[in-house]
């Protein structure tokens, strides 16, 4: 069995196109990036944001090291890269990728997973597999280090370096072990990521009246379900796909 002591990387900057500076956006006078940050804390696992190297994020990686988060800087474009750089730079064995535009992932849950499983391949990717039942912004991936920088070198599509994980996804090299996430009840209907204004609408009707933040994905789901009116919030954004 591979000994696990990953760290969490979270892919952070503020030039997103459909919601520009939303991961420093505020909430109840936090911005979500605090509020996640402060959340995964509850892992005990070391955190890293990789962002960009421009200017404009410059505040974003002064916040994050207030709280006393690694920060590394690297590539606008090559998100790949940056993510490599940063598990190097940071001597990272396992790597748990978080999106910053996901602010409610729940840290017992990313734990519970990695209690229940038994991985024993080096060559391994956690991920919760093509029939998705998480709330859409309520997953994370895991895999070595090994293979993050097998995936750096190999790249040659801008799919591939806009993205960090197709490598695994896809199984390119053919002998990637995959595993999924165990015990899951469908629940891919919920829309909890941050990309348009609606999403943040709802993220913030979550967190400033349900108190969200302190809650696990199951207490989140039963809110959604018992609360219909919030899931039509943001029942009508569009889930971009990565090939498009």
């Amino acid at each position: 069995m591979v000994d696990l002591k990953p760290h969490i990387i979270i892919q952070a900057r503020l030039g997103s196109t459909r919601l520009p500076e939303k991961v420093m956006r505020k909430i109840n006078g936090q911005p979500m990036i605090g509020l996640q940050i402060e959340r995964l804390k509850k892992t005990n696992f070391p955190i890293i944001l990789a962002t960009s190297v421009a200017s404009e994020n410059d505040g974003l990686a002064e916040y994050a090291e207030s709280l006393d988060v690694k920060v590394f800087r690297g590539s606008e474009e090559n998100v790949l890269d940056r993510y490599y750089q940063a598990a190097k730079t940071f001597g990272a064995k396992h790597i748990i990728r978080i999106t910053g535009d996901n602010p409610l992932v729940d840290p017992f849950f990313i734990t519970k997973q990695l209690k229940s499983l038994k991985i024993d391949e080096q060559r391994y990717y956690l991920f919760d597999g093509s029939n998705k039942k998480l709330p859409i912004g309520m997953a994370f991936e895991m895999f070595p280090f090994s293979l993050l920088e097998e995936a750096c070198n190999k790249a040659n599509s801008i799919y591939e370096k806009e993205h960090v994980t197709p490598y695994m996804h896809q199984n390119y090299p053919g002998n990637i072990v995959k595993y999924n996430f165990s015990n899951l009840t469908d629940n891919y209907k919920f829309r909890l990521t941050v990309d348009t204004e609606s999403d943040f609408k709802l993220m913030q009707e979550l967190i400033v009246n349900f108190k969200s933040q302190n809650k696990s994905l199951e207490e989140i789901i039963k809110i959604l379900d018992e609360n219909p009116e919030l899931t039509k919030i943001n029942q009508s954004v569009y889930q971009k796909k990565w090939d498009e």
